[in-house]
């Protein structure tokens, strides 16, 4: 099962709340997901996901809100990827008049699932969180930590998704909208800051995984840096080892001052040492910064010595 299913199971299974927070989160599954169809002149609402724990989230919502068991049912999209599609329908009037009470729409004239969202549906911390954890559920996705930090909300409105980013901001939870073909995507990229909605959604295991994931690749990342790093290192002083060695023997040993043959003789039989490890082969031992000084003497002989020769 994929990450962003596994964050959805787990929050289809957190704690329904208090009768308001059901209705925050059940209208925000209504206005991301839901579509409504006219079944023998009377007016049906139907939700559809994936996902079967949000479908059983949906019908544990309204069984506890109205009292009413909704319809459910599964089509097989495609054989070949086996893809399921829940679908839950909601075919009493009652509820569906009760449902859209709750909503804030006007059960006569209804037309549309989107507009301002109702503020008795967020007037609380609480509510905000239910309300975001619905839009999640419906409309939402998360990617693999481990490829990438890419969380989002899928809408078909641009207001919409206006909407849910003021609603995200309220709680400082700052994200982006971009648009993709015909549909508008309320997104994040940061880690931490997905870390924190789905700390704010309740998916607190989640989060977990989140946390072990971005370690394990914080601390392969700073072991890389490490090893480019020395590598690099080592780079440098392969070059500046064989710039000296070149320099003694365009010189010659026996052309040197006696207080740098010492140094020279040392570098020419160990190429490969450090100007650590050159000092304290010398008698008596020099420092690193003494032994790099008597090098550089060598190597500025060596360049006057060509600009004689041109």
């Amino acid at each position: 099962m994929s990450y962003s299913n596994n964050v959805k199971g787990e929050l289809s299974k957190t704690p329904l709340g208090s009768a308001e927070e059901m209705k925050s989160e059940i209208v925000a599954l209504l206005r991301v997901n839901a579509i409504l169809m006219i079944q023998g002149g009377h007016m049906r609402i139907q939700f559809s996901t994936e996902n079967n724990p949000v479908a059983r989230r949906i019908f544990l919502l309204i069984k506890t809100l109205y009292n009413y068991d909704a319809k459910i049912s599964a089509v097989k999209r495609n054989q070949l990827r086996r893809k399921t599609i829940y679908k839950v329908l909601i075919d009493s009037e009652d509820v569906f008049v009760k449902l859209m009470e709750d909503g804030g729409y006007e059960p006569s004239f209804i037309i549309s699932l989107t507009g301002e969202i109702p503020q008795k549906l967020i007037n609380t911390n609480r509510k905000i969180r239910s309300y975001i954890r619905g839009c999640f559920l419906g409309a939402g996705s998360i990617a693999n930590p481990e490829k990438m930090y890419h969380l989002e909300i899928v809408f078909d409105d641009e207001s919409e998704a206006v909407r849910i980013k003021e609603l995200m901001d309220s709680v400082d939870l700052f994200g982006k909208i971009t648009k993709r073909k015909d549909q508008y995507i309320f997104y994040y990229k940061d880690s931490e800051m997905i870390s924190d909605i789905l700390s704010f959604m309740e998916a607190y295991q989640s989060v977990l995984k989140l946390e072990d994931i971005r370690a394990m690749k914080d601390l392969k990342n700073n072991i890389n840096r490490v090893i480019n790093c020395e590598t690099a290192n080592i780079d440098k002083t392969v070059a500046a080892a064989m710039k000296q060695k070149k320099a003694i023997l365009k010189i010659g040993i026996e052309n040197l001052p006696d207080n740098l043959k010492e140094v020279a003789l040392i570098r020419l039989h160990h190429p490969d040492a450090s100007l650590k490890s050159i000092g304290e082969l010398m008698k008596p031992q020099q420092s690193r910064s003494g032994v790099n000084y008597k090098l550089k003497k060598i190597e500025k002989i060596a360049e006057e010595l060509t600009k004689k020769s041109l």
